[in-house]
């Protein structure tokens, strides 16, 4: 059984098992672990160009938000209610033909407006928003300024 949650308090550990069995033992004492990463989405409420939110991000947190699953787009939408913007910056960039996440993360998942990436979009639309009306992501000029997630 795996090991789901990992604490420590003055050298004795408690952690949850599989089960959700209450256990303690040494905090020296040896288990399997794994790591998640929790996405936590900052609303940054400034109006930038898309490459001055990128520079803000990547100075104050860690980078523009990536919304690489239905989760972490909701968590997302959540965050993003209190946007005073029609729509809020995301890491979604177009460029050599390819849409991708800045931070690196998969394109698996997609939530366009169309249903479909835009293919070849207009030359000023190569950054990607989410529409606050529609909740969906759409291509906007790079130089328009908005609200936006940061990670």
């Amino acid at each position: 059984p795996g090991l789901q949650l990992f604490l420590s308090l003055n050298g004795i550990c408690a952690f949850l098992q599989s089960g959700l069995k209450k256990l303690h033992a040494k905090c020296t004492d040896r288990y399997a672990f794994f790591c998640m990463n929790i996405s936590e989405f900052v609303l940054v409420h400034q109006q930038e160009t898309w490459e001055g939110a990128l520079e803000y991000c990547r100075k104050q947190y860690n980078d523009l938000a990536s919304l690489s699953s239905p989760y972490i787009m909701d968590s997302a939408l959540g965050q993003s209610t209190q946007a005073e913007t029609e729509y809020v910056w995301t890491g979604l960039r177009f460029l050599a033909g390819e849409w991708f996440w800045v931070s690196g993360h998969d394109l698996d998942y997609t939530s366009w407006y169309q249903k479909v990436l835009p293919q070849c979009p207009a030359r000023d639309l190569h950054c990607g928003a989410l529409d606050m009306k529609t909740m969906l992501w759409t291509h906007r000029n790079c130089e328009e300024k908005f609200h936006f997630l940061c990670q």
